[in-house]
Formats: structure tokens, sequence, C-alpha cells
């Protein structure tokens, strides 16, 4: 069996019982990544990914942080929405980020130790849980 990704952006809204993944601010390459990472890991369970660019709509970024198992931002892509939400994001539970600012890194790490420093390091962590 060959699972199914169902990708998901605001403002819609997907309930099943699929694990949910959240990736956040994602640049181009992080894209391309993910879909590299995809073609060569064989998935044998559906998912829902919900991606989140910086859209003008809170309620829905929070309601997919709150809905999601797992959660992925890239915080060297902020917006001025996530931007503002960084404590925020950071203290939820199972909420991954990436940043190349070894300053910023070292301040976040206060509040998580979850930092990877590749999207494809995320994936396995979420998918192999």
């Amino acid at each position: 069996m060959t699972g199914k990704i169902t990708l998901i952006t605001p403002p819609d809204i997907y309930e099943n019982s699929n694990t949910s993944i959240l990736f956040v601010n994602l640049q181009e390459t992080e894209q391309d990544l993910i879909s590299r990472w995809l073609t060569e890991y064989k998935l044998n369970v559906d998912y829902n990914f919900y991606v989140y660019n910086g859209e003008n709509n809170v309620s829905w970024f929070l309601w997919a942080i709150g809905c999601c198992q797992y959660k992925f931002i890239d915080m060297d892509n902020s917006n001025e929405i996530t931007q503002a939400l960084s404590g925020y994001i950071l203290g939820k539970n199972n909420f991954y980020y990436k940043t190349s600012n070894e300053n910023l890194a070292s301040i976040y790490s206060y509040i998580s130790n979850r930092r990877v420093l590749k999207v494809e390091h995320f994936l396995e962590q979420a998918v192999n849980d």
C-alpha cells in the first residue's frame, strides 16, 4: 500500500484521522527537497500536509498549529505574523524549526531544543515517530 498526501492551504480545513503535518514559511528550495524526499521515501500511510506561507489568516494558522501532530517552521523565512508569534510557536509540542542564524538559534534554544538543520531531518522524525 502506498500512502496518499492531502495538501491543505488557507482557508481550507480538512479533518480526518490521518497524521497531519504543518509546514510554515517554506522556501522554494525546501519545497523541492520535500518533493524529492517523498519520491525516495515510500509512505505506507496517508498524511495531511498543511502549508502556511504568510497568508493573512491568523485564525487558520493557529487552528493548524493546534490540529497538526508535527510542525516545521523555517525561521529564516519568517513574516510579520510568524515573527510576532515565534515564542508561542517554538513553545508548542512537536514544533521543529530551522535557522541558519547561530545567534538566533542560541536564543531559540532557551524555548525549544527541536532545531533541525534540514527539512529532511524533520520529515524523518515525523514519519518515523
